[in-house]
């Protein structure tokens, strides 16, 4: 709806953007009169808007990329919000030429609050385990975009297969603990990053058999997840410990369900 865009729109303004920036709103077809009638309110020079008929959130990104001018890119939904630490984002990647990509941690708001630490960046950790990268929680060059789109034939986890391309490819990712943006978890509506979750197994599926682990990943980039995954969750390192050395303590805590399971790194 319109206040959630308009939201959005304010946060930009409060984030106080100490860099020129542009904002391109891609309008996917919309047929909600409400939200037809405040998009022709928008007057800011800043705000570029482009109408388009319906073609799904990966065919707007790539139209986003299409007229995008600056030198780097957030791709942020309209009922997300944007904070003020986006300027010590954007300051690092100016300062970091060799990077080509940093992440936040995920914070929400809205129906449900939680925050996901996510922590130092993993190749392996992202394309076979877990999705690092959501689209609001990325700052990204727009040279990346000359050989990167959003592949338009899924509807499900398109951003982990966009930036998965892009980690794959080795280009440079940094962690930057810090939110830049907030995602708004809904649960009675259809969030734009919140559609065809009855999908998600048949599409992260897809994506996964693109990548050979063979020759994608190196050894030392799964001990570093390892080592990663034990540092971060001493539950995980007691897990080994019982495991190897006390099982028949893990299987009573196991029957208990106090652990879900006996994968050591999961």
């Amino acid at each position: 709806p319109s206040d959630y865009i308009l939201e959005c729109l304010e946060s930009i303004k409060k984030a106080q953007i100490s860099h020129d920036f542009e904002v391109i709103i891609i309008n996917d077809g919309s047929t909600d009169e409400q939200v037809i009638s405040f998009l022709k309110t928008i007057s800011e020079p800043y705000i570029t808007l482009i109408n388009k008929e319906n073609a799904g959130v990966s065919a707007a990104r790539n139209t986003g990329f299409i007229h995008a001018k600056g030198e780097l890119i957030l791709c942020l939904d309209s009922d997300d919000i944007i904070l003020p630490q986006i300027n010590n984002a954007i300051q690092f990647l100016k300062e970091n030429k060799s990077l080509d990509a940093v992440y936040c941690d995920l914070e929400t708001f809205g129906d449900a609050l939680y925050y996901y630490k996510k922590g130092e960046f993993s190749k392996f950790q992202h394309l076979y385990i877990t999705n690092l990268m959501t689209p609001s929680t990325v700052l990204f060059r727009r040279s990346l975009t000359e050989n990167f789109q959003f592949n338009e034939a899924i509807d499900y986890a398109e951003d982990h297969d966009f930036f998965g391309r892009i980690a794959a490819a080795g280009h440079q990712i940094k962690y930057l603990p810090k939110p830049f943006c907030k995602y708004r978890k809904i649960y009675n509506s259809q969030s734009l990053s919140q559609k065809n979750r009855d999908k998600k197994h048949s599409t992260e599926t897809f994506i996964k058999k693109q990548f050979d682990p063979h020759t994608e990943v190196s050894t030392k980039e799964v001990n570093q997840y390892v080592l990663k995954n034990f540092k971060s969750s001493p539950k995980q390192l007691l897990k080994l410990i019982l495991i190897n050395y006390f099982p028949f303590i893990f299987k009573f805590l196991l029957k208990r369900n106090i652990y879900k399971n006996d994968i050591v790194i999961d």
